[in-house]
């Protein structure tokens, strides 16, 4: 498998959960411009899910790979397993993961996805199953490589020895929450972090393996960049991290987001940045945290501890 490109677009608020057909063609035109623009500026890599949008978004992007056709140019993130809610809080079966994947194929208009994590952990189920169905689906050429979002590390290195003895690849990517700020409480039910001083023997696993990081809200939702009120990082201890993080940029004549952005391609281990950016200019300036390292101090600094 390829390897992941350092930024990542997010894409869970594109598309619409309105049948296609409902949708006004004049939104839907500049949906798609959007995302030429955004291929164009030197994004390649898209973070998809089978529940965004209740499959609106890999709607909008099979739209758009079949009247581009530029489906080579594309690394593709796909997910499926996410729990319905109240009605089917676990959907980390077999089953349910091959159907996530073969309606993704089918809204995608693709044969195959470069990279398909478990989308949610449901702690207890079986593991030899979902080696043996990802085995088949990476044989059949339905996906290049696997990983996990949200799950424990613990489980990880369970699924990795399952996968290692079946002769599977190990996972190409964990994608839990990653950020120099941390959670004051999770936003969703299910959701895991490595950031912050409570998750240090995750980031010390991540460390030993190697295992790659596929960030999720690396900027806090907007925390890091705004003065925007968020209740899962209000805290003292994360508004003294912006403030720390703001005078570096200023610094070093970068922007807050780039920064916050380079904290991530800094560590020990490798890791990308899922982002999603309201304008493809400040996208650009994302894509340019990718040559941006920050010292150890600097690092120290930003965390508290220099």
């Amino acid at each position: 498998m390829a390897l992941i490109p350092r930024i990542v677009v997010g894409t869970s608020r594109m598309g619409s959960v309105v049948p296609d057909g409902l949708v006004p063609a004049s939104t839907r035109e500049r949906a798609l411009r959007h995302l030429d623009a955004l291929l164009e500026a030197g994004c390649t890599a898209f973070d998809l899910a089978a529940s965004y949008q209740l499959g609106g978004t890999e709607r909008l992007f099979g739209r758009w790979i079949a009247t581009r056709r530029h489906r080579d140019r594309l690394f593709l993130i796909g997910k499926g397993g996410h729990p319905y809610p109240l009605l089917r809080p676990n959907r980390l079966t077999p089953e349910a993961l091959q159907a996530d994947l073969h309606a993704s194929l089918r809204r995608l208009s693709v044969e195959r996805i470069d990279l398909y994590l478990l989308h949610r952990d449901f702690p207890g189920a079986p593991l030899e199953p979902l080696v043996e169905m990802l085995g088949a689906a990476r044989r059949a050429g339905k996906i290049d490589g696997w990983g996990v979002s949200n799950w424990a590390h613990s489980r990880i290195e369970a699924i990795t020895a399952l996968a290692t003895g079946a002769g599977l690849p190990p996972p190409a990517a964990s994608s839990p929450h990653f950020s120099l700020v941390d959670w004051v409480h999770p936003p969703w039910s299910g959701s895991v972090s490595i950031a912050g001083p409570a998750h240090r023997e995750a980031r010390a696993f991540h460390l030993r393996t190697q295992l790659p990081v596929l960030a999720w809200s690396p900027l806090g939702s907007g925390f890091l960049t705004s003065d925007v009120h968020r209740p899962s990082y209000d805290s003292p201890a994360n508004g003294a991290r912006r403030e720390r993080l703001r005078a570096l940029a200023r610094e070093r004549g970068s922007t807050p987001a780039q920064l916050g952005l380079a904290y991530l391609f800094s560590q020990p281990f490798p890791v990308s940045a899922v982002v999603a950016a309201s304008t493809v200019e400040k996208m650009r300036s994302n894509l340019e945290a990718a040559a941006i390292r920050l010292t150890a101090g600097e690092i120290r600094t930003l965390e508290g501890e220099g």
